[in-house]
């Protein structure tokens, strides 16, 4: 009997260490194990798509492991974010989250089946960087003040293209409507690359769109009448800002990576670390800035005091500007 008692303690006793804190620190503390997964809400092509997959390369050498990049374009972002936030909170599906739009979506839409703070986990900023007013070069429109001319003598009829209802996009293109007091007519696409070539093509009159236009800039199919950020853009010092303008407008673009909420601490800490060593890299720099971004790692604490600051101010904007939708 006694021997039975001690076999029974024994085995007790090791049930209860697998449940432990420290036993399930030590499960957490091979994270990754298998792949992880980066969902990005618009689709290929576009700026924040290709900073996913500069992120995924850097991250996959430092796990050695498969981190690979799921596109699940639509609605402003809300179809990867709700993937997302329904995910297990286990670290390996990720959102590249856009704080920006990420809560002018949220502001915009009542019945989204997650919360733009307390759904997620917030684990680091990457980068920063501008979006571009844009004009097809064919365009009589030369500046601002043309455009602003153009749309006050036509309400309504001049047409701007943003990256989908709910983007930081259209945010940009409503602000700029509301300051100078102009009405432009928004035209929604599934993300940066279809905006870009509705310009192109001569579809809409302007589009608001972030570096992934550059090349076209370069080559001289496209005119950029501003940039939304506070200061010129380094590598294209010659046009101006939009409060240069005379709109005073900004947005600066922003990306980070996020997860689902319930994400155990240690693991936020360590992909956190992990994307800090990642754009440490040069080569990752120097992409990121081809983009238009610069590298800005942040804590997961700073990341969430972005988009609690964010929600706040475009919900204000967003109720203001009567763009709330059903």
């Amino acid at each position: 009997m006694k021997a039975y008692t001690t076999q029974l303690l024994f085995a007790f006793t090791i049930l209860l260490s697998l449940t432990s804190p420290i036993a399930a620190q030590a499960d957490t503390s091979a994270f990754p194990s298998r792949s992880v997964k980066i969902v990005v809400g618009f689709p290929a092509g576009g700026s924040s798509d290709i900073t996913a997959r500069i992120l995924a390369e850097r991250l996959a050498n430092e796990w050695n492991n498969t981190v690979f990049v799921e596109n699940r374009a639509g609605a402003g972002g809300t179809i990867a974010a709700s993937y997302v936030a329904a995910a297990p909170a286990d670290g390996y599906t990720l959102l590249l989250i856009a704080p920006g739009t990420h809560a002018v979506s949220s502001a915009m839409y009542d019945k989204l089946p997650y919360d733009p703070i307390k759904s997620f986990s917030s684990i680091s900023q990457i980068a920063k960087g501008p979006y571009f007013v844009l004009v097809n070069s064919a365009s009589n429109i030369k500046s601002m003040a043309d455009l602003i001319t153009q749309a006050k003598a036509s309400p309504g009829k001049v047409t701007f293209a943003s990256t989908g209802k709910g983007s930081g996009a259209h945010f940009v293109g409503e602000s700029i409507a509301q300051a100078s007091g102009a009405k432009l007519l928004h035209v929604p696409y599934n993300g940066a690359a279809p905006a870009t070539l509705a310009l192109l093509s001569g579809q809409v009159d302007i589009a608001i769109s972030d570096m992934s236009a550059m090349p076209n800039i370069l080559n001289g199919k496209l005119r950029a009448l501003a940039v939304t950020t506070p200061q010129r853009f380094a590598q294209q010092p010659a046009i101006p800002t939009l409060a240069e303008s005379g709109i005073p407008v900004e947005y600066t673009v922003s990306v980070g990576i996020a997860g689902p909420a319930g994400i155990p601490s240690d693991i936020v800490k360590k992909i956190n670390a992990s994307i800090a060593r990642a754009l440490q890299n040069d080569d990752a720099k120097k992409q990121l800035r081809t983009l238009g971004f610069e590298a800005t790692p942040t804590s997961s604490d700073e990341l969430a005091k972005i988009i609690a600051g964010d929600v706040k101010r475009f919900g204000a904007f967003i109720q203001q500007a009567g763009l709330k939708q059903p």
